[in-house]
């Protein structure tokens, strides 16, 4: 059993002693599903699929019932994760990095990676990035097509506190090749990779107010014919390096593991060997396929002798998705995608915004449990910071809060979240605090959600999550009072800076 010190207040993160010893360091393996929905899981009600490797985590460990990216879309949810910040505070907002853009993540920022670092880890980065690559002003940069991606890679993983990466920079958008550490695997000078301009129109500004354009949104690749991998082909690759990357682990130091699956985004292309073995289609291969690989990685644990103490996490960066157009309740053959609740990726919808969470640590997190905390995929890093007994100061991890008590099924003295923040792509707000979600807008947003204002209907819309968790009854008329202070806060949060600053100002009564 692990042992919590007494909590000590620093004023700095980074200026703490190093790891004492004090508390037994496991193994951590982070893993992070692409698009799997709240319905997509046999632990969470699927009954046209079957995921028993996955599954197992929730017999041997916990299942969270209320845990959210917070964001609908892929790049928000990563940043999230790594920087304990929420990503509607960054120049991305609700939207998601191309080919083009530079490292989300600002070098200088302590990240989750540093954290374990400090602490002594190994830490290791395999699979999908999403997060970006360089910087405008180094070597190679264009101010169009970014990063020459013939040359050194950086900043990128590396600098944001991971010792190794292996992976791609996204799934489905072009380039398709692989990164190790700072370059691209099989590149031939004599055939180098070109990113060509995407000619379609409609995207909004980026980071560098080029409209996303004409020229602007870098999404063709030219060249590097031998650096190039076939999606059906991806999911195998990343198993195989994730197994081998814990085969040939044989350092004394713990490892922090960040393994951010393909599956199941889109392209829905498995494996040959994995076609029509659901009885769904596609949709239901791919996530046998995801459940075959999963099972593969917790396997290599086990015959490494990492499974006793390793701390297993494993979660989804947003809801599932049937098409990328407004639906209510997406399902395949009777498989419905996101479970009972409405919406889909990129909508601020449940479906969008919830999805499913499971940890397992044998002989630590007692089998079989389920809990409703609220929960973010932003206060994993407070949740291990506490377990490190570590203080976070103001500019590092903003908006994370701790959930190690509910986790770890111990009383904690940190601060939990009352309160989260959500947003949908291209940025429909919602709050939700106790029971109670409030949308900033008539739609659950996202792609190609309707923008036209009808003055039929209320002007926002406000849930009871307790009472209704398919958001089907619209409440805002109901209840202004509610309505009222949810915007006010939500409205402080955006103005602060720091969501954790503000729950503290208000438990200390300021």
């Amino acid at each position: 059993m692990i042992r919590i010190g007494i909590l000590l207040f620093f004023t700095g993160l980074l200026t703490l002693p190093a790891f004492s010893g004090a508390v037994e360091r496991p193994n951590v393996l982070f893993i992070l599903a692409d698009d799997l929905g709240y319905g997509d899981l046999g632990c969470y009600g699927a009954t046209k699929v079957a995921t028993p490797n996955i599954d197992s985590l929730a017999t041997q460990g916990i299942r969270f019932t209320d845990a959210h990216p917070p964001c609908s879309v892929c790049t928000p949810a990563r940043y999230n994760l790594l920087t304990g910040r929420y990503a509607w505070r960054t120049w991305v907002g609700g939207s998601t990095v191309w080919a083009n853009d530079p490292l989300l993540i600002d070098p200088d920022r302590f990240t989750l990676a540093d954290l374990f670092k400090k602490q002594g880890y190994t830490t290791a980065c395999l699979g999908k990035w999403h997060l970006g690559f360089g910087r405008p002003g180094i070597d190679g940069w264009d101010d169009i097509l970014g990063p020459d991606y013939n040359k050194k890679l950086a900043p990128g993983p590396l600098e944001v506190g991971f010792d190794y990466f292996w992976g791609f920079p996204h799934v489905s958008q072009y380039p398709h090749f692989l990164i190790e550490n700072h370059h691209v695997t099989g590149l031939d000078p004599n055939d180098p990779v070109r990113i060509t301009p995407d000619k379609r129109p409609g995207y909004e500004l980026d980071y560098l107010n080029r409209p996303r354009s004409g020229t602007a949104a870098a999404l063709g690749q030219a060249g590097g014919e031998n650096t190039r991998y076939e999606h059906e082909e991806l999911s195998d690759q990343l198993t195989e390096r994730t197994v081998q990357w814990l085969d040939d682990y044989d350092q004394q130091k713990p490892f922090f593991l960040y393994f951010a699956h393909r599956n199941i985004h889109g392209p829905l292309i498995p494996a040959p060997r994995f076609d029509g073995t659901s009885g769904i289609g596609l949709y239901g291969d791919f996530i046998n396929e995801f459940d075959w690989s999963i099972g593969q990685v917790l396997e290599a644990l086990e015959r490494n002798g990492f499974a006793e103490n390793t701390l297993v996490i494993f979660t989804s960066d947003n809801g599932g998705v049937k098409e990328y157009r407004p639906n209510d309740h997406p399902q395949i053959e009777g498989h419905f995608i996101n479970g009972k609740l409405r919406g889909q990726k990129t909508s601020v919808y449940e479906g969008g915004v919830r999805v499913p969470m499971l940890a397992r640590w044998p002989g630590v997190i007692a089998p079989g449990t389920t809990d409703d905390s609220l929960i973010a995929i932003t206060d994993v890093f407070a949740t291990f910071a506490e377990f490190f007994d570590r203080r976070l100061d103001e500019s590092t991890a903003e908006d994370s809060f701790s959930f190690l008590g509910p986790l770890l099924s111990r009383e904690s003295t940190r601060l939990r979240r009352d309160a989260l923040v959500m947003d949908s792509y291209r940025e429909m707000m919602a709050i939700r605090k106790g029971p109670w979600k409030l949308i900033l807008g008539q739609t659950g947003g996202g792609a190609r959600a309707i923008k036209k204002h009808r003055p039929e209907l209320p002007g926002g819309q406000l849930y009871n999550l307790e009472t209704d968790l398919a958001e089907s009854e619209n409440l805002y008329s109901k209840h202004p009072d509610i309505v009222r202070d949810l915007t006010a806060l939500l409205e402080t949060i955006q103005k602060e800076g720091s969501q954790r600053s503000v729950a503290e100002n208000q438990s200390s009564g300021q």
